[in-house]
């Protein structure tokens, strides 16, 4: 039984931490994105300008229809998709978020080594998030039986998820890393707003360590659940 509880103490670890980080990121947002920057530069124009620095002419920057912090880059289609707030304001919310997503656009286009791996893992990874729970479920009602060996299963589906989330954490840091050295090269914020630029970006990158943070005590925690109910 003390596997069992420990697991659950596991899941409450990581909604706490995907609360913080959510409301830390959601918080910075709404301070930088009232600030208006000294250029006047939408996202929209600072994505376009970055692309265009870095001799990208084959990515679109696009409004997303989508709803706040929905902006991505979408390497199939070649777009930098961008929220309404970010495409049409010029703030430094607007300024950061645009810059990061390009920073993904320029590890696709240099053939960035983190990408190529996190590339590989996602065809997996995508099937895994699928099937894992169908298996744990059926494995958890017999898993003192032969069919419990679906549980075991379940639980390799979920580290290849596990997996993919933790592949994301490098990238995500390299894409603001190329964000913040872009707006600084090219001098598109003064000091004061990019000291703001990189605390907004910091704190997006919180969310992507809560997540594989959750997803690695969520693997945990199910680990522990299987050795409760066999020892």
């Amino acid at each position: 039984m003390g596997y069992y509880y420990m697991g659950y103490g596991f899941v409450i670890i990581a909604a706490i931490l995907s609360m913080i980080a959510q409301s830390y990121v959601k918080s910075s947002y709404n301070k930088f994105s009232r600030i208006a920057t000294s250029k006047g530069m939408s996202g929209a124009q600072i994505a376009q300008y970055i692309l265009t620095r870095n001799g990208i002419t084959d990515v679109q920057v696009v409004e997303s229809r989508n709803g706040l912090l929905s902006d991505h880059f979408d390497p199939n289609k070649k777009i930098v998709a961008l929220s309404p707030e970010v495409f049409r304001n010029s703030s430094i919310a607007s300024v950061a978020v645009a810059a990061h997503e390009v920073g993904h656009a320029i590890q696709y286009d240099t053939g960035y080594f983190g990408i190529k791996i996190r590339t590989m893992v996602l065809g997996p990874a995508i099937v895994a998030s699928k099937l894992s729970g169908i298996f744990i479920m059926i494995g958890i009602l017999f898993i003192n039986s032969t069919v419990g060996i679906m549980f075991d299963i379940g639980i390799i589906l979920l580290g290849v998820v596990t997996l993919f989330q933790i592949l994301t954490l490098p990238i995500e840091f390299d894409a603001s890393s190329r964000a913040l050295k872009n707006i600084q090269s090219e001098g598109l914020l003064v000091s004061s707003e990019y000291s703001g630029a990189k605390t907004m970006l910091q704190a997006a990158a919180l969310t992507y360590v809560a997540a594989a943070a959750g997803s690695i005590m969520n693997l945990m925690r199910f680990i522990m659940i299987r050795n409760s109910r066999r020892d």
